[in-house]
């Protein structure tokens, strides 16, 4: 099984927990200092994690959430520490949700036999965005493209090109220039 997609069980087990949500396109899911005290889980549709720079309120995308590639969105420093975010959480299209509370997870952690998994995935998914986050420094945005096309093609597929193109740090007219390269 794809480490980043969730087995039926896990998705099964967070739909019994959350409650299921139809959001617009542009939906602000958390907000620049905002506490996060929700998951969601994206069954279809996608959303995108935005860093806000501190002094300019410029946003930069710096991880996407779709059901096949890290499905949980949340920001994890504030849900877990209850410190006021950093980044702005938003869908970049219509999407349908599971949004589960910290509450409901927490009891779920504690409960549930299946439990270990879901921890095991977020695990995964933190260290698969550590390396993702390397690359993306390392890398010029053409290496850091193909990368992506090899690696996590459902990425370029399913997110709108100038979240790709914010993410790699270059216009959509370069990233048009880009895909003209592969």
């Amino acid at each position: 099984m794809d480490q980043n997609v969730l087995s039926e069980i896990m998705i099964k087990d967070l739909m019994a927990i959350g409650k299921e949500k139809t959001l617009k396109s542009q939906h602000s899911l958390f907000n620049y200092k905002d506490k996060v005290d929700k998951l969601y889980l994206v069954l279809t549709g996608g959303v995108v994690l935005l860093h806000v720079h501190p002094e300019t309120g410029a946003e930069r995308a710096i991880n996407f959430f779709i059901p096949s590639f890290h499905p949980i969105a949340s920001i994890a420093d504030s849900f877990y520490f209850n410190t006021p975010s950093e980044y702005h959480l938003k869908t970049f299209t219509n999407s349908t949700v599971i949004e589960i509370t910290k509450e409901s997870f927490n009891d779920y952690l504690q409960t549930s036999k299946n439990a270990l998994l879901v921890q095991e995935h977020g695990i995964r998914t933190l260290l698969d965005k550590n390396k993702m986050r390397a690359n993306l420094i390392s890398l010029n945005s053409l290496e850091m493209f193909q990368y992506l096309h090899k690696h996590y093609p459902q990425i370029l597929q399913q997110v709108p090109s100038k979240y790709i193109a914010n993410f790699l740090g270059i216009t959509p007219q370069w990233l048009s220039k880009l895909k003209h390269q592969l």
